[in-house]
């Protein structure tokens, strides 16, 4: 896969922090590798002018910096005597970057939903294999599975997904750091169906990416379900199939950690299956929700050893309802009807306490009115006799008086 392909054929000795540039070199791109976290480098152009990161023709140089390295494209160089000035990490030889190919082992035809794979690659510069373990540092590798639209698939109009990393770091599937062997782990959590798979290679200065042949993402061909126990106490099953046109049954094992709804985690292994489908009893701890990781291993049909991961699963289990016999069923509806009973009786007895309250209180309201009845005729009447009597008296009053006048 050529990613970067320079009209430069010939790569030019850098000895030092000196290097010449030959009168046919039309462009030419620098790495040189500083010592870390120390300040960009000065580049001395042939007639002893400079230039800086931050001050280049722009129309000729592209200058890219980063704490450990600086990566310098120029069209046009003037030819002669070239030098650089800054902290040059002299373990590390300044490189000549010409056309960067990344050579990767070729993808099985046929690929399975989940699958993890294992892929290893090499990077080369010209037709030099990269020794220069701060080189594959400046590069990015991925991997992106993009669909083929083909309508015939169920994949048809799914977006494209980053699938792998290759990397030189002795991690994960990588073997030794620094080898110059790019390691990609492939986790293929895609729609089954045809993809192309996509290589993206990018340094700070370049970016291109280069399309492989199609492949065919088959569906995941061993399958799981899970069967609840309806007892109390009883295990719960994980139910394993097998597509036996893809996969040699005799050769699956699995490797599981099932998580539960009480903070407890347990592992369970399963080798040698005689036969399919085949039951794997899950130990019921809890009710709530279970979370269930798979690791299988398997033989396709066609001889290949394959690996699945399937870190999603989960299931939740609800308390059964104990079954009651004819007796407890009959005792049950004794009680039942007791507790009705007491509530109608309950209801009764609030019922007539309200109605005494309310006559109570009708009682009170009417003998407060006869009172009050009572209370106002008595009230007239002395304002009567009142009255009556102020009128006697005045009569009596002008008796007296006519007669004294006589």
């Amino acid at each position: 896969m050529e990613l970067i392909d320079n009209s430069m054929n010939n790569l030019l000795p850098i000895e030092g922090q000196r290097f010449r540039i030959d009168a046919n070199v039309d462009e030419i791109t620098l790495l040189f590798f500083r010592e870390p976290e120390s300040a960009p480098l000065i580049l001395i152009r042939p007639d002893g002018s400079k230039w800086y990161d931050s001050d280049y023709p722009l129309e000729r140089v592209t200058w890219y910096t980063d704490p450990n390295f600086d990566m310098i494209k120029i069209v046009d160089p003037e030819p002669g005597p070239w030098q650089v000035a800054g902290r040059v990490d002299e373990k590390n030889k300044a490189v000549i970057v010409s056309s960067i190919r990344f050579e990767a082992e070729p993808l099985p035809q046929q690929l399975f939903e989940n699958e993890q794979l294992k892929v290893e690659g090499v990077l080369y510069n010209g037709d030099e294999r990269v020794k220069t373990a701060r080189f594959r540092e400046t590069v990015l590798l991925d991997v992106l599975f993009v669909s083929s639209n083909n309508p015939d698939f169920d994949n048809f109009g799914a977006d494209p997904k980053r699938v792998a990393e290759f990397e030189d770091n002795g991690q994960g599937y990588d073997e030794v750091p620094g080898d110059g062997v790019f390691t990609g782990r492939f986790a293929l959590d895609l729609v089954p169906g045809e993809y192309i798979p996509t290589y993206q290679l990018e340094t700070p200065l370049y970016e291109r990416s280069f399309e492989d042949n199609p492949v065919i993402v088959e569906a995941q061909p061993i399958t799981f379900e899970f069967e609840l126990s309806e007892e109390r106490g009883a295990d719960n099953v994980l139910k394993v199939k097998v597509n036996d046109a893809l996969i040699r049954p005799k050769s699956v094992a699995i490797n599981g950690i099932i998580s539960y709804p009480n903070g407890e985690e347990r592992r369970f292994s399963v080798t040698q299956i005689e036969k399919f489908p085949h039951a794997v009893p899950l130990d019921n701890l809890a009710y709530g929700k279970h979370r269930v990781e798979l690791s299988v291993f398997a033989t396709s049909q066609q001889g290949r050893e394959i690996e699945l991961a399937l870190d999603d699963l989960s299931f939740i289990s609800v308390e059964p309802v104990k079954k009651l016999s004819a007796a407890e069923r009959a005792e049950q509806a004794r009680q039942e009807a007791e507790r009705q009973a007491a509530i109608e009786r309950q209801q009764r007895e609030a019922e007539e306490r309200q109605l005494m309250i309310n006559l109570l209180i009708v009682v009170i309201i009417n003998v407060i009115l006869i009172a009050a009845a009572i209370l106002w005729v008595w009230w007239k009447r002395r304002q009567r006799n009142n009255r009556a009597q102020a009128g006697a008296e005045n009569n009596d009053s002008n008796k007296g008086k006519i007669e004294k006048s006589d």
